[in-house]
């Protein structure tokens, strides 16, 4: 077996343990564990399709990022959507995202992440996400539209699971997406505790808050409101002089032991972004691990680096995993090692962009 094999299995290992563990969490909620042990199975079926794939030196990412649309009903400080400045364009078709989640199905990508902009400004595409049963849509919003009909969309679709989104305490959440607005994030979790939804928590990890947010009785708060799933996304910087946000090294390497203690102390599911990579031999992004779809169809290794060579509009899934842009990204994980940033391709963004320079080469 190659190096490059074993990094891969065990990622799947991880994945493996994720979806047993949550199995374990709702062992005594009938529907909730039944609904999570045909997951289990479902995720199983989709790895072995992967392994088969990577036997044929073929990519297929565990994970797919669909950033549905660049709407949004807030104007957060420093989001990094609006500070990107993408091109404007017709946003993917209800039509053609259904089609997608076929063809992600067929090579065995079963997990995509519903981000934007607000995606719960589009219903339509959550409706066709409910409609691919074999596939989990973690959908990540900023909690201000789930009532009423969205609510009850979210009750009785449960493979898709709405992750609320803050930036730690009141004061950080308040300061970076407007006043009243972690208020109303707990409003929704209480709403969605109350009819039994299952739900997540999105937190943004920065240097000056890694503290407060990793301590036990921060996420019991959350756990008692009905949380069980915890989402740690690392600080990305949008611009250079943002970059002292990111997590220190010493941060870094504290926060996997920190994970540990959290899971014995705090009952849940947890998972941090970007996450190790360095144990997975490099970045994880272009297909490795994970892949990004934004709102126009650009297919680009992660939402933190909008680069692109192809689009899943104008050609099938299959076709655009195979681009030149991210195979060079594949091929070259190991010499994208991350050291300040939360992003390994944001921080090595000069070799991305020296790939559109000189496109007959490969660089590294």
């Amino acid at each position: 077996m190659d190096q490059e094999q074993k990094y891969l299995e065990n990622f799947q290992d991880n994945l493996n343990y994720f979806f047993n563990d949550a199995v374990d969490l709702n062992i005594t909620k009938l529907r909730q564990c039944g609904f999570w042990i045909k997951t289990m199975n479902h995720q199983a079926s989709a790895a072995e399709i992967r392994k088969k794939r990577m036997e044929k030196g073929l990519p297929a990412p565990p994970v797919m990022i669909c950033s549905v649309t660049q709407r949004c009903n807030l104007k957060c400080r420093g989001c990094y959507a609006r500070a990107q400045n993408r091109k404007n364009g017709m946003e993917i078709t209800t039509h053609r995202f259904e089609h997608l989640t076929k063809e992600a199905s067929d090579i065995g990508t079963n997990i995509i992440m519903l981000a934007g902009g607000e995606p719960l400004l589009r219903m339509d595409i959550l409706e066709a996400a409910s409609r691919a049963k074999n596939t989990i849509f973690p959908v990540f919003t900023n909690g201000t539209l789930l009532k009423g009909d969205n609510l009850r969309f979210f009750m009785k679709n449960r493979n898709l699971i709405p992750v609320l989104s803050i930036e730690g305490d009141q004061r950080s959440t308040d300061d970076r997406r407007g006043i009243g607005l972690y208020s109303k994030v707990i409003s929704a979790a209480e709403v969605l505790r109350r009819s039994k939804t299952f739900f997540g928590l999105s937190i943004t990890l920065t240097r000056d808050n890694f503290d407060a947010i990793t301590d036990p009785e921060y996420l019991n708060h959350f756990y008692k409101l009905g949380c069980r799933l915890f989402f740690f996304v690392e600080y990305v910087p949008v611009e250079i002089e943002t970059a002292q946000n990111c997590l220190s090294k010493q941060q870094k390497t504290r926060l996997p032991r920190q994970l540990k203690v959290l899971r014995k102390q705090v009952p849940g599911l947890y998972v941090c972004l970007p996450g190790e990579e360095e144990k997975y031999g490099g970045c994880l992004a272009a297909g490795r691990g994970f892949v990004h779809v934004n709102s126009t169809g650009d297919l680009e290794a992660c939402p933190f680096a909008p680069y692109s060579d192809s689009n899943i509009i104008d050609m099938p899934l299959t076709e655009a995993l195979n681009s030149l842009l991210l195979n060079r990204i594949r091929n070259n994980h190991h010499f994208l090692k991350e050291s300040d940033g939360g992003c390994t391709l944001w921080e090595n963004r000069e070799w991305v962009e020296k790939q559109f320079e000189e496109p007959g080469s490969l660089s590294a």
